[in-house]
């Protein structure tokens, strides 16, 4: 077990599930103070709750945020480094999200560019915009969703409809092993017959 991981005895009283805590929540559920003090809250906490440690640490003239994922890589989600840009804290011009392996040169990408000259430079430092393109390339990675998450149709319905519930899908009956009978051919059409 994680250090900062702590048992939970769960009480089952019915369906009601309830957890007893005897410490505190683990750090990495809530924002650091370096991550308070320097705007990235809004970058960690999904990405936590999607399982990943997150640390941000200085770069070469502002903070960036460090990703690891489970397959050994890493994202590092940064803005502008050079030159320097004057900006609030965690809300940049731009954001560059790139990802690479301490072991495997051979893996390196950039996920996500807002820079002026990027792919993504209509976005500029939107923060929705940045973290739809990493959780994107994250579920292409394999690394479990967000705990609840739904495709954005199903979570806008859901939060319309007062009678919402989630429900277990349905288990289909096995496929038949006989193929149904195609419809007989219909004979094209002659004027004159």
């Amino acid at each position: 077990m994680h250090p900062d991981q702590s048992l939970a005895p769960l009480q089952r009283e019915g369906t009601a599930v309830t957890a007893h805590t005897s410490t505190p929540l683990p750090l990495h559920s809530t924002a650091s103070a370096p991550e308070r003090e320097h705007g990235y809250g809004h970058l960690t906490v999904p990405l936590r709750q999607r399982g990943l440690e997150c640390t941000v640490e200085y770069g070469l003239s502002d903070y960036i945020v460090h990703v690891a994922i489970p397959d050994g890589s890493s994202l590092i989600i940064s803005p502008p480094q050079e030159p320097p840009t004057d900006h609030p804290p965690g809300q940049p011009e731009s954001w560059l999200v790139t990802r690479g392996h301490p072991d495997d040169d051979t893996v390196h990408e950039v996920i996500y560019d807002s820079e002026p000259d990027g792919p993504h430079a209509r976005h500029g430092g939107s923060v929705p915009k940045l973290l739809a393109a990493v959780h994107a390339r994250l579920d292409q990675l394999g690394v479990p969703p967000l705990p609840g998450s739904a495709s954005p149709r199903v979570a806008a319905a859901r939060a319309l409809s007062p009678t919402s519930q989630l429900t277990a899908p349905a288990q289909l009956p096995a496929a038949s092993a006989v193929c149904p009978a195609s419809p007989p051919a219909r004979q094209p059409y002659m004027p004159g017959r």
